[in-house]
């Protein structure tokens, strides 16, 4: 099982990253809806806030045991996707990015 702060230190990261201008960047490129990223951004800190407590209550808590490792679960995909974002914003700004005519040296 990872652990409460390991698991909390990831989610800090995962929170900077919705404020990356790649994700950003995606965001506005794609017309997507930026209330998603707030919703998204209030509900890991949501769990954050109670990663210590469930830390210390699953030892005696099944309950609180499944919830921890479906958090875990959770936010290993949504680290997973804010990585894929972030490579199809690059890609994008790749593609689109002028090149030098082939007969410049």
């Amino acid at each position: 099982m990872i652990g409460g702060s390991i698991l909390s230190a990831l989610i800090e990261v995962l929170v900077d990253r919705l404020a990356s201008r790649e994700v950003l960047g995606f965001f506005k490129s794609h017309k997507l809806d930026y209330g998603l990223l707030e919703k998204l951004n209030e509900t890991l800190n949501t769990v954050n806030g109670l990663l210590d407590d469930a830390e210390e209550k699953q030892i005696t808590k099944h309950a609180v045991k499944n919830w921890l490792n479906d958090v875990k679960h959770a936010v290993y995909e949504a680290e997973d996707i804010l990585e894929e974002i972030n490579y199809e914003y690059l890609r994008s700004k790749d593609i689109d990015a002028p090149r030098p005519d082939s007969n410049w040296v």
